[in-house]
């Protein structure tokens, strides 16, 4: 008899544990909400929506619910819309570096290209001074074109535009070792 009442007991609590059990566990649409906003709040809005989505799943007409869905699925878009923003920036900028580093290689080559022509036309200019000085006419000074003026000018500009990045350059490490001996 004992024995009985013992199994008894027991069944009668196994049968308590699987019927309760599964009331007690079960969420309401406030659960999935808070859950929801929880993950929101960390930054998971995947998470967030996969939440309601549940939600809305055992509570479809749960208003709460389908507010939060709307509104988790305007911030992610909202926040996909940011990043390709961002991403078109980063593109854009890119290409304005590409397009300045390749002025800046066309300026270096025409300021080299200069430099040789006026080096070479100095040398021709120093072959052709002894014999003009044997000729016993004095020497006229050479014209140059606006052209030439220019590409001169840029050169020059170029060349101190160097300078001054390489003396900052050069103080910038200055200060900077100063700073460790401190």
């Amino acid at each position: 008899m004992k024995s009985i009442l013992k199994y008894s007991i027991r069944m009668l609590i196994a049968c308590a544990v699987l019927f309760v059990a599964p009331v007690l566990m079960a969420q309401t649409a406030d659960d999935y909400f808070h859950g929801s906003a929880q993950s929101f709040i960390n930054a998971d809005i995947q998470g967030a929506i996969a939440q309601v989505q549940q939600g809305l799943a055992q509570y479809p007409n749960d208003p709460k619910l389908n507010a939060l869905l709307q509104k988790l699925e305007e911030e992610q878009e909202k926040q996909q819309q940011q990043q390709q923003n961002q991403q078109n920036q980063d593109q854009e900028q890119q290409e304005q570096e590409q397009n300045q580093d390749q002025q800046n290689q066309e300026q270096q080559e025409q300021n080299e290209e200069q430099e040789q022509q006026d080096q070479q036309e100095g040398e021709q200019n120093d072959q052709q001074q002894p014999q003009e000085q044997q000729d016993g006419q004095p020497q006229q000074p050479r014209e140059i074109s606006k052209e030439e003026a220019e590409k001169i000018l840029q050169a020059l500009a170029q060349k101190e535009k160097e300078l001054l990045k390489e003396f900052k350059k050069k103080k910038t490490q200055g200060s900077a070792t100063h700073d460790k001996d401190w």
